[in-house]
């Protein structure tokens, strides 16, 4: 049964993935809310993001979130990223296990946001004292379920609002609030083979109908993922895992990533990782570390650093929090 249902699975996503190539090279740079591709996490980011397969705990509500079948106890995280030009992204999610269904449910927000900026139109660059503010906003609905010891599956609703700025102070008719709300959604499974800690993630990411700003319409960044994770070594007190992972993006080429963490006693980690495929982004790395709190729980703390080649490269932090 568990064999059926992950080819039918697996058949459904290899076509999903080449409804998405078509007509790639037409669509590159065309997708809208592309803050939906930003990585959320520390510790994904600091593995170059080859994470449909290698995730777990509440960070799987963005890498793939049949991951969340990991969650035992109640668990929250906030995330904090740095980006060029004074951009920031944020991350918090919780991820619990209720009583009243079977299965994992997690919630989560995510934004990224811009300093206010001058209205500049072409024959006046000083500006003209107006200022407007873009934003991105989701907020996200998930849950996972296992369905059997090896096979898990997950998927998220998301609601996202992405504004380009409010241009109503300058009392021009037709120009006011530039935004636009919609739904997508994330789907995901994760297979663990048997053979030694070898899993199969697939995931397919931000599929969702076409928003209009104004008049133009825009496709959502879809992206169709399939990666594995193994740990290389696993002797006790250490552990070393290794991952990659492909991507078939909707709007420009395939891309590959790769990525390992070192875990010492299951209280410290350090991370690495590449990106191939990509205009800017390539070589990452990150550490983390568990500690018990009294009366709290389980408290980490992590750190990624991501190069972007020629501008300044990119830090993220983040805490986690389990009940």
């Amino acid at each position: 049964m568990t064999r059926k249902l992950l080819l039918g699975l697996l058949a459904v996503l290899v076509l999903a993935s080449q409804a998405l190539a078509t007509d790639v090279f037409e669509k590159v740079g065309t997708v809208g809310c592309q803050f939906l591709e930003i990585g959320a996490g520390p510790r994904g980011v600091g593995m170059g993001e080859a994470m449909v397969a290698a995730t777990d705990g509440v960070e799987s509500v963005y890498w793939n979130p049949a991951g969340l079948r990991s969650i035992v106890r109640p668990t929250a995280i906030f995330t904090y990223g740095t980006w060029p030009a004074d951009i920031t992204h944020q991350f918090a999610a919780f991820a619990m296990r209720p009583a009243f269904i079977r299965g994992v449910v997690a919630i989560s927000v995510t934004s990224l946001q811009m300093d206010p900026m001058l209205v500049r139109p072409a024959d006046t660059p000083e500006g003209v004292g107006v200022q407007f503010e873009p934003e991105d906003l989701a907020i996200g609905v998930s849950y996972a379920r296992e369905f059997t010891d090896k096979f898990s599956a997950g998927g998220t609703l998301k609601w996202i609002d992405s504004s380009l700025g409010d241009l109503s102070a300058l009392g021009v008719a037709g120009l006011g609030d530039y935004s636009v709300q919609g739904f997508v959604g994330d789907f995901g499974t994760l297979y663990s083979t048997g053979f030694r800690s070898l899993e199969i993630g697939l995931m397919i990411q931000n599929m969702g109908p076409e928003l209009t700003y104004i008049e133009d319409s825009v496709p959502m960044p879809a992206t169709f993922k399939f990666g594995v994770s193994m740990n290389m070594i696993e002797t006790p007190g250490q552990i070393v895992k290794v991952a990659a992972e492909f991507r078939h993006p909707s709007d420009t080429s395939e891309k590959m990533n790769v990525g390992a963490e070192y875990v010492l006693n299951d209280m410290y980690f350090l991370r690495a990782g590449y990106k191939m495929g990509y205009d800017e982004e390539s070589f990452t790395a990150g550490c983390g570390a568990r500690l018990t709190v009294a009366g709290l729980g389980s408290l980490g703390v992590d750190y990624s650093y991501a190069a972007f080649g020629y501008f300044p490269g990119i830090h993220r932090g983040g805490v986690t929090v389990e009940f």
